[in-house]
């Protein structure tokens, strides 16, 4: 009788111990990044939904960002959106200042850094995927930079001056 509970123990405790293996099973090096640039145009109510890369979102919060409360006549026409290596969206516009890196979570996208690119608003902007990162083209300038999810990277050129 005693051998029994004691195997029936050890049998609950292998049984758990593989319930919580199963449970920490993780794939490893994946790259979330999006080989090109996404332009999605707002719906009436600010809607954007990129069904090529499954995500859909709200823009007002961005308008809200960029141009303050108080100015209503501003639009976003379009919107642009890529995703690095490690899964940060950069999102910006035309007439905005900023690329926003933003986080997804369970539903949301969380503001990680609001990069100030431009102290004039931007007009034709673009982003390029290299292996180094995500550039921002500025088209009207040819200007390009290089960003990550922590602000602008210095480039050499610049590390040397």
């Amino acid at each position: 009788m005693r051998i029994n509970k004691i195997t029936h123990a050890l049998l609950g405790l292998l049984i758990i111990a593989m319930a919580s293996a199963c449970n920490s099973f993780v794939v490893e090096n994946v790259d979330y990044s999006q080989q090109l640039e996404s332009v999605l145009i707002p719906d009436a109510n600010g809607n954007v939904t990129d069904v090529r890369h499954g995500i859909s979102f709200n823009v007002n919060s961005f308008k809200q960002q960029e141009f303050g409360e108080s100015d209503s006549t501003k639009q976003i026409r379009e919107i642009r959106l890529i995703r690095n290596a490690d899964g940060f969206y950069f999102i910006t516009a035309n007439q905005f200042r900023n690329v926003y890196v933003m986080e997804p979570g369970k539903g949301s996208l969380k503001m990680k850094k609001k990069i100030k690119v431009s102290e004039s608003p931007l007009n034709g902007p673009a982003f390029n995927l290299r292996s180094s990162g995500v550039q921002l083209v500025m088209t009207d300038s040819n200007e390009v930079l290089e960003l990550n999810e922590n602000g602008i990277e210095e480039t050499e050129e610049e590390e040397q001056s």
